[in-house]
């Protein structure tokens, strides 16, 4: 059963469903509930709200052709969510600057992991975009340091092929080791490229800085299957923590809910769709805050702490 969606959510699933009601007409609210997989009660709520929301006119005060409005009727006896008027979405729209950027970031960020074809279409949009920047000669931005690095390639290689990658590492501290990796994922975050995979000289799953290899070679070697244990688990809906006190005013923002207390910490329920939340609850309070439940939101902040550490090597 899904509980409320928390607020920014909310913000989303509006600017989501306005578009939505636009494309598809009328529209039961099951089939909405499940087209956003949210409650159908929830979705009722937010539309009684839309009835309310729109944007002042010259006025700076709301009349009636400034709001958006719904067939209530419809809505009441059929269950059925009609929109009459919508408002403020019919202009084209006009990216900002720094959405511009954040874009051609984006298409530059991902030309590495690309086949040649769509990788080719990635840059010939960047360009454009960079050109509307600021004109024919604007260098492209990239979120990556060297967006020729020929790393990239390689390791998505070994990883397609499922073969083992051999290089020398650095790390933060200077200390320096060969090692070989059976490679099993590549992620890019705050503009550096990470290598996440099973190191046979540590026996265990290890993170690598790509800007710190050398010498990285595929290996005739296979990957060797290894065991992991499936669990099907419930989607997640929350989370649950303890946090001091005195830190609990950092988090104040997620809504925490109280459950219990133990001397100066407390245990609290904080509703989370996603285990990313769980890092930004981490960033918030660090040290004064401990994510208990569910596994993926531990394991989200156990990664992002691999990714810190991953500097400065073991």
């Amino acid at each position: 059963m899904h509980k409320n969606v928390i607020a920014p959510d909310r913000v989303l699933l509006l600017l989501s469903l306005v578009p939505y009601l636009r494309e598809h007409g009328p529209t039961p609210v099951p089939r909405l509930a499940e087209a956003f997989d949210v409650p159908a009660e929830l979705l009722r709520a937010l539309v009684r709200f839309l009835g309310t929301a729109g944007v002042p006119g010259e006025t700076l005060s709301y009349q009636h052709e400034d709001l958006f409005d719904i067939d209530w009727d419809a809505l009441e006896q059929h269950d059925v969510v009609s929109l009459t008027q919508t408002v403020a979405v019919d202009e084209a729209p006009r990216f900002a600057q720094t959405e511009t950027a954040a874009l051609i970031a984006g298409l530059h960020a991902l030309t590495p992991l690309l086949p040649p074809e769509d990788a080719e279409l990635a840059q010939r949009t960047a360009g454009k975009l960079g050109r509307a920047l600021g004109g024919p000669e604007h260098r492209p931005i990239s979120v990556t340091a060297d967006p020729e690095d020929q790393r990239i390639p390689g390791i998505v290689s070994a990883i397609d092929s499922g073969r083992v990658l051999s290089f020398e590492y650095r790390d933060a501290s200077g200390a320096a080791s060969s090692r070989r990796v059976e490679p099993l994922s590549l992620t890019q975050d705050s503009g550096s490229w990470y290598l996440r995979g099973f190191c046979l000289q540590r026996q265990a799953e290890r993170t690598f800085r790509v800007d710190q290899m050398r010498d990285l070679r595929e290996l005739a070697e296979a990957v060797v299957p290894r065991e992991v244990p499936v669990q099907r688990r419930q989607p997640m809906t929350e989370i649950v923590a303890t946090v001091s006190e005195r830190a609990l005013s950092r988090i104040s923002a997620f809504s925490p809910e109280p459950i219990s207390a133990e001397g100066e910490r407390l245990r609290v329920r904080i509703e989370a769709w996603h285990p990313g939340t769980a890092v930004r609850l981490v960033q918030r309070a660090p040290g004064e805050i401990v994510i208990e439940q569910p596994a993926e939101a531990r394991e989200a902040v156990r990664e992002w702490a691999d990714r810190a550490l991953s500097a400065y090597g073991d």
